[in-house]
This record gives C-alpha cells, sequence and structure tokens, in this order.
C-alpha cells in the first residue's frame, strides 16, 4: 500500500509542478506582527508589544499537518522534544520543554489549568488532547508560576478552542486512512444563533492496529500489534447576556483504549483505557479601563491497567478556579491582579477519606508598555498550600525594542512544583513533610525582522536550575534533596520568500547536570537529560504550487542521547546504553477545490524509512502514509 501511495503522491506533485506559476511576495504577505497572543501576560497583546516570546501555532498550520497527534505537532517545534512520537500509536508521548522533565510543563486550555493528580509527577497525558477543536497553540518558554502556579517551571502550553463563527451554521470534518489501518474521523458544527448566543461542537473517533510497542530482538515476527481506539467530543457554547459580558460554558471529554507492551523487549497482550472528563465555564467583562476574568474547570481522569500481575487503577480530580482583573493605569501601565485556587484528590480505595491538597495563591503583575521602546513585567505570587505551608515566585522580563524590527528581551524569574498527592500520601515512601521542588530561570535573546518583515530570526540563551528536587530514596521513600542544572542556546527563522515559497528552520542546543549527595553529603554530579538530543535541527518548507495546491516538506535531525536499560538477565540493574543520532524526512500535499471548501491530502512520514530508537528496547514506525479528505461549509 506505501508503494502505491508513493507513487500516487510523486504523479501528484509533478502534475502540480508542472502548472506552478511565479508570483511576487506583496506586503500583504510579510509574517505579522500584530498577531493578538494572550498568554503572556494573561492581557491581549501584540507579539511586538509582549516582553515574552511567545511561538504561536495556528489553525492553517494544524491542518497541514494531515492527521497527526498533538504531540507529534508540538515536537516539530523549537526547544520541544516529544519522546515516542514516531513509537507505537497507543504510546504515552513525554514532552521536553527546554530539556526538562514533562512534569515541569504546564499544560492549559482556554487559559484554564488540566492536571491529573494521579499521573506520574502530575503530569497530563498528550493522548486525551485532539487536534480537531483546536484554533491555535500559545507556547511561552521559561518559568512562568508567577501568572500561572505549580508546575509552570520549564514552560506553559495553553490550547485555545475554536469558537462560534458569525454565521447562523457552519461545519467542519475530516476523515484519513492509512498505515497500520489507522483510521480518523472528526467533524464539528459552530455558529451563533443571534448576536448573543454562539456556539462549537467537535467530535472525533480513531482507531489503528498499530505495531508491536517492544522491540523484537530475535526478529521472531511473533510479538503481537498494539493499537488504539478513541473518542472525544468537545463543546462550547457563548452568552452574552448584556452587552461586554459574556458567559461559556464547555465541556471536553475523551476516551482512550489501548494496548501496551510488558517492557523493553518484552511484548505483552497487556491493555489500558483512559478517561477524561472536564467541564466548566468562563466569565469575561470588557470595560474602557477595566476587564474582569473569571474562569472554573473541573478534571476528573480515570486510568485502568490489566496485565499479567493483575488490574490496576488510578483516579485523579482536579478543581482550578481563576479570577483576575486587568486595570488600564494610564496609556502605558496595567496591572493585573488575581486570585487562583486549585484542589488536588484522589480517591483511596476502601477508605472513606480522600487524598487530597489545596492551593491557594494571591498573585499581581505591573505591565509597562512601550515607553520610548522599553517594556517590562513585574509579578509577584503568594502560594499558600495546605500540606508544606507557604512560598512565592516572583518574575521581571523587561524588552526593548531598538527599532519596529528589532526586539532585545530577557526575563530572571522563580518557579515552584508542588509535591503530588502520591509523593506525599502514597502507598509508597509517602512524606507529608515534603517542601516544593523551587526554580530560578535566567534566558536573553533578540527578535528581528528583516527584508521588509518577511524574514523573522529569534536567538535565546537560558540557564535553568532547580532545587529540592523530590526523589525516592531507599527506606526513606521521597525526599527533597537534588539539583538540576539545565542550559541551552536556540535559534529559528522563518522566512516568506514569496507568496509560493516559506522556508522555516531551528537550531538548538541543551546540556543538563544533576547534582546528588552520597551518604557522608558530598556532590556527585553527573550529565543525566536521558533520552534528550544534545543537538536538534529542524527545517520545514512550504511550496503553494498554485492557488490550490500545496507541498509541505518537514525534517529533523536529532544527536545521539543515554538511556537507561533496566535489564531483566541483571536484575533489573541500570545499565546506560546510547541511541544512535537520525534524520527523519516528512511531506505533506494537499489538493483544494469547490472553492475551498474541500481539501484533499496526503502524507508520508519517515519518508526515507530511517531505522532509529526513540525509547531502548521498544520500536519506532518506518515509512508511514495517510490519506484523506478535510472540508468545512
Amino acid at each position: 500500500m506505501s508503494k502505491i501511495y508513493l507513487t500516487l503522491l510523486g504523479a501528484f506533485l509533478c502534475a502540480s509542478l508542472a502548472n506552478a506559476q511565479t508570483t511576487e511576495l506583496t506586503a500583504s504577505d510579510s509574517l505579522r506582527l500584530d498577531q493578538i497572543v494572550i498568554t503572556a501576560s494573561k492581557i491581549p497583546l501584540t507579539q511586538r508589544e509582549t516582553t515574552k516570546p511567545v511561538l504561536v501555532i495556528n489553525r492553517q498550520e494544524i491542518e497541514q499537518n494531515g492527521s497527526r497527534n498533538l504531540g507529534q505537532l508540538l515536537n516539530q517545534q523549537s526547544g520541544i522534544r516529544v519522546n515516542d512520537s514516531f513509537g507505537s500509536p497507543a504510546n504515552p508521548q513525554i514532552l521536553y520543554m527546554q530539556g526538562a522533565s514533562a512534569q515541569y510543563t504546564l499544560i492549559l486550555i482556554d487559559g484554564l489549568a488540566v492536571n491529573d493528580p494521579s499521573g506520574e509527577g502530575g503530569t497530563f497525558d498528550l493522548r486525551l488532547l485532539p487536534l480537531n477543536n483546536i484554533e491555535r497553540i500559545e507556547i511561552l518558554k521559561g518559568s512562568h508560576s508567577t501568572l500561572y502556579g505549580t508546575d509552570a517551571i520549564a514552560g506553559v502550553i495553553n490550547i485555545i478552542t475554536k469558537e462560534g463563527s458569525e454565521s447562523a451554521f457552519a461545519g467542519n470534518g475530516q476523515i484519513s486512512y492509512g498505515s497500520f489501518y489507522t483510521f480518523q474521523g472528526s467533524a464539528g458544527i459552530n455558529g451563533s444563533l443571534n448576536k448573543r448566543i454562539g456556539y462549537a461542537f467537535n467530535y472525533k473517533q480513531e482507531s489503528s492496529d498499530g505495531f508491536s510497542a517492544a522491540a523484537d530482538p530475535g526478529s521472531t515476527g511473533t510479538f503481537g500489534d498494539d493499537g488504539l481506539n478513541s473518542s472525544s467530543f468537545y463543546g462550547k457554547i457563548e452568552l452574552e447576556p448584556i452587552n461586554d459580558f459574556t458567559i461559556s460554558p464547555f465541556l471536553n471529554f475523551n476516551e482512550f483504549d489501548g494496548g501496551y507492551d510488558g517492557g523493553s523487549f518484552q511484548d505483552s497482550d497487556n491493555t489500558f483505557s483512559l478517561y477524561m472528563i472536564n467541564p466548566g465555564v468562563q466569565l469575561k467583562f470588557s470595560g474602557k479601563n477595566l476587564n474582569l476574568n473569571g474562569g472554573y474547570n473541573y478534571t476528573r481522569t480515570e486510568r485502568s491497567f490489566v496485565s499479567q500481575f493483575g488490574d490496576d487503577g488510578f483516579e485523579g480530580r482536579f478543581h482550578n478556579a481563576d479570577l483576575y482583573g486587568d486595570y488600564k493605569l494610564s496609556k502605558n501601565l496595567n496591572l493585573l491582579a488575581g486570585l487562583n485556587y486549585q484542589e488536588y484528590l484522589m480517591p483511596e480505595s476502601g477508605s472513606t477519606s480522600d487524598l487530597n491538597a489545596q492551593i491557594t495563591s494571591p498573585y499581581a503583575t505591573l505591565l509597562l508598555k512601550n515607553v520610548n521602546g522599553l517594556s517590562a513585567e513585574l509579578g509577584l505570587r503568594y502560594n499558600n498550600h495546605s500540606e508544606y505551608g507557604t512560598n512565592s515566585t516572583y518574575s521581571f522580563s523587561p524588552s526593548y525594542n531598538v527599532t519596529e524590527s528589532v526586539k532585545l528581551f530577557g526575563s530572571v524569574t522563580t518557579g515552584f512544583k508542588a509535591p503530588t498527592l502520591s509523593e506525599l500520601f502514597g502507598p509508597f515512601g509517602a512524606n507529608p513533610d515534603l517542601n516544593p521542588q523551587t526554580s530560578r530561570y535566567l534566558n536573553f535573546g533578540v527578535e528581528t525582522y528583516l527584508l521588509q518583515q518577511s524574514l523573522k530570526i529569534d536567538l535565546m540563551y537560558y540557564i535553568r536550575e532547580i532545587d529540592n528536587l523530590i526523589v525516592f530514596t531507599f527506606p526513606e521513600g521521597f525526599i527533597n534533596r537534588d539539583r538540576q542544572n539545565d542550559n541551552g542556546f536556540e535559534i529559528s527563522g522563518n522566512w516568506l520568500i514569496s507568496n509560493i515559497l516559506r522556508l522555516g528552520a531551528y537550531y538548538n542546543y541543551v546540556t543538563g547536570e544533576l547534582t546528588t549527595f552520597d551518604a557522608s553529603g558530598n556532590e556527585i554530579q553527573r550529565d543525566n537529560l536521558i533520552r534528550r538530543p544534545r543537538h536538534s535541527v529542524g527545517v520545514n518548507t512550504g511550496i503553494n504550487i498554485s492557488d490550490n495546491i500545496l507541498v509541505r516538506i518537514d525534517g529533523e535531525y536529532n544527536s545521539d542521547r543515554t538511556d537507561l536499560f533496566f535489564n531483566p538477565e541483571n536484575n533489573f540493574t541500570s545499565e546506560e546504553v546510547t541511541l544512535d543520532s537520525y534524520t527523519l524526512v516528512n511531506i505533506y500535499a494537499e489538493y483544494k477545490l469547490l472553492n475551498n471548501q474541500l481539501a484533499l491530502f496526503t502524507e508520508v512520514r519517515n519518508l526515507f524509512d530511517a531505522d532509529f530508537t526513540e525509547i531502548y528496547g521498544f520500536n519506532t514506525a518506518g515509512i508511514s502514509v495517510k490519506g484523506g479528505l478535510r472540508f468545512n461549509f
């Protein structure tokens, strides 16, 4: 089937190139400086006005990635590594932001935090967030605990969902099929019943036979496939009972079932299921000088596992309420103040009481906007935790517009991650006296637009230190002990050469060192960015062959990495192994017709069938092909 797809794709491209027309770049095609972003300061600002760089993935880029999932899309971005994005489709995908572990990146949906208290480190499973209902994604790198609280040590990813359209009724959908008998189908409707009622609803279904998650060391061909089945729903209603005041109730729902193997090189018929329900409501009032925003969401996750060792189940419940106001003190000065309340719960089997903890956090920031090119944001947050007591964080982020096209920026910030319920109260090594992990983060860089704003280049250097790491020791259990130091450099560029051709590229360098202590209190230091390459390069190009035909090619290079193998033939002793460097190329093509209301697309991932490893002892996909159609009306 793959050869047939490749032949059709080649014929498609050749025919398209034969009809290509050369068109000059116009002023309206320049890279936009006026795109509004909200995650950086919780205040709607243009990218020119923000003191912090924001990476935005818009709806067009999401659509041009065919039928990839959220982890695979994020893996293409500068400064982000999503491990196992090429693994078995049922596998969990682990996100690393600027080299930091997944537990240090906070996930938001429309600005409201989501969390799974039962997950490892409280991380939220990316498999529970389908792309079909996402309008855009805003990514902030670095510590942002002052605005967003716990877990935002390495960065924040804000998933911004679709809203109602201006028409009374509009619809969209996508269907695709490809390698490993993978099917995806989604449909959505949105609109406005009148000027005071809007709505958006989306549904998605996905299934795949997959392939064996574990590598077969003897090439016996007997390892079973690990497939998946999932369904998701998202709905939102926007009500404006009076002018300038909106109420937006919403609901996220996702079910995900699949298979998983017993470990490195170990086949098994294990199965798992994930379940998430995430209802909530958002309130917004917009005045002349005062804007008020409020939101509440509840996230309930259930995970169950069936293996040769028996059945295991986990449940997490998370309540999050955030109320803040933005007051315009003057033309160039804004004050934002808010109060955030979070509650974490895990029902305890056989007990009448739940494991729980709460955090109450007042916070405030002062934003200075463009006084002779100078902007700055100064913030402070105070956290009251029901178990460990109190702690605080601060942020200072200045920027300076040297010219309209050159901006210097930097930040000095602190962050924290509260201990999880499992670490405080769980059945293995619990320690109710744990303190939060704390961080310090420093970065500086430059953002510049060249060639009539058709070329954008970003450079950034960062240093991050995380103290009081929570580690598991025997026989003590969980304790605060170690220190993690990371630093890195990023350079990225996007060049709109013409309205036919667009190029993007990045280079990332990151290194990390863990400092631990032996029984005598002596420091022991070692490199420890397991599965994270020191050097990464990414390239993408979009070719608008005609008004109706687009070809997108993207690729990545990752240098060799280390991994840990817990060898069952050596009493599961940890052994360090080296994973070889690799290069991947992917290609996507689409043809639009019916006034752009219908698009036919095909996608080939790992075009040259590279043989590589993301996790030692586990498989990755070779060349894989999908094709489908996308429509809107």
